[in-house]
């Protein structure tokens, strides 16, 4: 059974981190969504990364399976934001993209963030780093 991965674990996968490489396999294949490759570009472009690194990025990301949202991505995203939004919960906007994808497709969400905990019907492994 495959599993989504959000940027932090991406980034763990990246670096070599074992505990994400043991998910990544019992998880095969580990995806990813465009919300994912926007988040991780922009992290880089934060961090100055040199046109190379930035090339090396974007070749690593190119060989994840990507999902793309569509209609039913929006009305998931916009389900999730506003039942948190009436409990006063306020998550960065591309985790609600990320978690619309993970139950769009019914698919577990591999992530260092903690914040997911709060969508209902999510199925989280957290990654502790």
């Amino acid at each position: 059974m495959p599993a989504l991965l959000d940027t932090g674990a991406v980034e763990l996968l990246r670096r070599r981190n074992r505990q994400i490489e043991t998910l990544a396999i019992r998880f095969y294949p580990p995806l990813i969504c465009r919300h994912v490759v926007g988040e991780f570009l922009y992290g880089q472009l934060l961090a100055e990364a040199s046109p190379s690194a930035l090339l090396e990025v974007q070749e690593f990301l190119s060989g994840f399976e990507c999902l793309v949202p569509d209609e039913t991505t929006s009305l998931v995203y916009a389900r999730i934001r506003a039942a948190l939004h009436k409990e006063g919960v306020k998550l960065p906007d591309p985790d609600y993209w990320v978690a619309a994808h993970a139950l769009q497709h019914h698919l577990p969400l591999l992530t260092t963030d903690t914040d997911f905990k709060f969508i209902p019907g999510l199925q989280i492994h957290l990654i502790k780093v």
